[in-house]
């Protein structure tokens, strides 16, 4: 379980004071946690009582935590839908799926997560020590390694792609920027042009746009895998590598907008 602290934490001296008191962490360790306007990971624990001690503890002292199961990060449940157009109306806006289109309200809108995916991405396993350089060696692949070295040297590169969250479903809808229809008005870069539909969208919305997936201690706790991210799959559930998951941006969007969710029916 992972108590999460939101982005409206002014990151004041009091406000880590009474972090250091509540948490029993220093302040230099909750300063690398924590950064004000974006999610940010207090402590991890086994137990979710222990956890939803602490979250009331920093509730009762005014600020804004919510407890999140880790596991969210790889449930199955909470899948990525692709988008390839968008419509903005005056209180709906229409999402071009492939096979259908849908008018959702903007008050649906919970959260947009905009980042960079990397198919194929592997969740990171913690170090048990570091070696040193003298210990290192070249790597001879055999034979039967040949295929995964292969494999990891036509890996598919990285696009840039958004998130939406909603209140109400798990699902998520990805507008990937490979295949997504910007329209006639275009700024000639993709960044730009993500960053203006995903600003835009969120204004009318009255949500957030995160993009912190490179600063955030969030992504750090959300893409250690879990132990049944180490369970085969089926073969009817395993895609190509171009839609290959990434398990540090795919995980990170899966928490951030749990997060997200939790913290609106709260009222934070």
């Amino acid at each position: 379980m992972l108590v999460l602290l939101g982005p409206e934490f002014d990151g004041s001296d009091q406000g880590f004071q009474t972090l250091a008191r509540a948490t029993g962490l220093v302040l230099y360790d909750l300063k690398t946690r924590v950064k004000p306007g974006s999610w940010g990971v207090l402590k991890a624990f086994g137990a979710a009582a222990q956890a939803e001690e602490l979250a009331q503890k920093l509730k009762a002292a005014g600020l804004p935590v919510v407890v999140v199961d880790r596991a969210i990060a790889s449930d199955p449940e909470r899948k990525h839908v692709t988008v390839f157009g968008l419509e903005l109306g005056e209180t709906s806006f229409m999402l071009k799926l492939k096979d259908r289109e849908m008018t959702i309200p903007y008050g649906a809108l919970s959260c947009v997560v905009e980042g960079e995916v990397q198919p194929g991405r592997a969740a990171t396993v913690p170090a048990a020590g570091v070696a040193s350089s003298g210990a290192l060696r070249a790597v001879a692949p055999g034979s039967a390694e040949l295929p995964t070295f292969r494999e990891a040297s036509l890996a598919p590169i990285g696009y840039l792609a958004a998130d939406l969250h909603f209140a109400t479903v798990i699902w998520i809808a990805r507008i990937d920027s490979r295949v997504f229809d910007f329209g006639s008005v275009r700024s000639g870069t993709v960044t730009v042009d993500l960053s203006t539909l995903t600003n835009t969208l969120a204004e009318r919305a009255g949500v957030r746009v995160d993009r912190s997936v490179r600063a955030s201690s969030v992504a750090s706790f959300a893409e250690q895998p879990a132990t049944m991210r180490g369970l085969s799959l089926p073969p009817s559930t395993l895609r190509s590598r171009g839609d290959a998951a990434d398990g540090r941006f795919d995980s990170y969007s899966r928490v951030l907008g749990e997060a997200e969710r939790l913290a609106r029916r709260a009222g934070q």
